[in-house]
């Protein structure tokens, strides 16, 4: 008799890349079976305690873990299987090293895995066997771990530790059979791996920046703006003006309408030529990539929106000596030097 249970658990598939090509070959036909077996020890030793099943060059491997996965646990489940799939690496790598010297054949094979998290059902009918949508799920993340690494479900996984032994970037992905995008966290090997547009549409965050300047009276100024205290990120420091690229907007019509938004200010003339990139990162949020333009205004701009201490204490009008008194660590990081870049230009063009 069948007994069904449903059990939440954690599912892990592995799969070697490249194992079928390599087998084919004739000088590795009578040590396959030896390397198989060696594998297969390495996933017992590594995953003790946990479920496998071995699928060829391959496995499906379950943790059971409890109903209510709050967020402690489930840093400390990802740390510790991360941390268990990194050794696995290390130990295949060590394989492959040994065999191609005791063989005297390349043996070229790199690892690809997935990982979900969810309810699945458990069959004992005689032997232990586990079937279910997140099973499907994991074993699909697997197969898009090319040309290898691993892929992580990011909504069964919405942070990541600090302290997790290999580094990860969020990315969407798409899966056949699956009409919408699927948030994933991926090693650095997928990440940056080529894909068509046919197969994966990205969808990233993009930011833009100015950094306005003014000539009056014979002197140059700067417009600066310094964050409120309320802020999530950098408060209390000054920077230009800018934020995220609008769909279907060019990068210097978003510094234009970010510069209305935020400063009241609607006739400021964006240098296109004149720029400077950079990113901002933080721990368990995706890269997000940024231009910065130097940005020119006439002399009778004034500052006509009233601020909102939500957003900014204080928008001013900066002169070149009052702009260099100040230190590094009062502006967001890279924003004073690429002030400084932008003045040495802006003053080369109204000589």
């Amino acid at each position: 008799m069948m007994n069904k249970t449903d059990i939440n658990c954690l599912i892990i598939f592995v799969d070697i890349r490249g194992f079928t090509t390599w087998a084919e070959k004739v000088d590795n036909f009578n040590f396959i079976d030896t390397f198989s077996e060696e594998w297969y020890l390495i996933l017992d030793k590594v995953f003790g305690g946990y479920q496998t099943k071995y699928l060829g060059d391959g496995a499906m491997i379950i943790k059971e873990i409890q109903d209510e996965t709050p967020e402690d646990f489930l840093q400390k489940l990802l740390t510790e299987t991360v941390s268990r799939i990194d050794n696995a690496i290390e130990q295949f790598n060590t394989l492959c090293k040994d065999f191609s010297v005791k063989k005297g054949s390349k043996i070229p094979l790199v690892l690809g895995w997935g990982m979900t998290k969810g309810i699945v059902k458990k069959i004992v009918n005689p032997k232990t066997d586990f079937i279910g949508a997140e099973i499907n799920r994991s074993a699909r993340y697997c197969s898009i771990a090319r040309p290898f690494g691993l892929v992580i479900d990011a909504t069964d996984f919405p942070t990541l530790p600090q302290d997790l032994k290999i580094k990860f970037f969020k990315q969407e992905r798409k899966l056949k059979g699956i009409n919408d995008n699927l948030e994933v966290w991926v090693t650095k090997e997928i990440f940056t791996q080529f894909l068509t547009r046919e197969n994966i549409k990205h969808s990233p965050e993009v930011h833009v920046a100015g950094i306005l300047f003014k000539r009056e009276d014979n002197k140059n100024y700067v417009l600066l703006g310094k964050r409120s205290s309320t802020r999530r990120l950098y408060p209390n420091l000054y920077e230009g003006c800018g934020g995220q690229l609008s769909a279907n907007e060019l990068f210097t019509d978003g510094v234009k309408r970010h510069y209305k938004l935020e400063y009241g200010i609607d006739n400021i003339n964006v240098i296109e030529k004149e720029h400077m990139f950079y990113h901002i990162w933080h721990p368990n949020e995706p890269i997000i990539p940024g231009i910065t333009f130097l940005c020119e205004c006439p002399n009778e701009v004034s500052i006509k929106k009233k601020i909102t201490p939500e957003n900014h204490i204080t928008v001013d009008w900066v002169s070149e000596t009052e702009f260099e008194e100040k230190s590094n660590a009062e502006f967001i990081p890279q924003v004073k030097e690429e002030i400084q870049h932008f003045f040495k230009i802006f003053k080369t063009r109204n000589i």
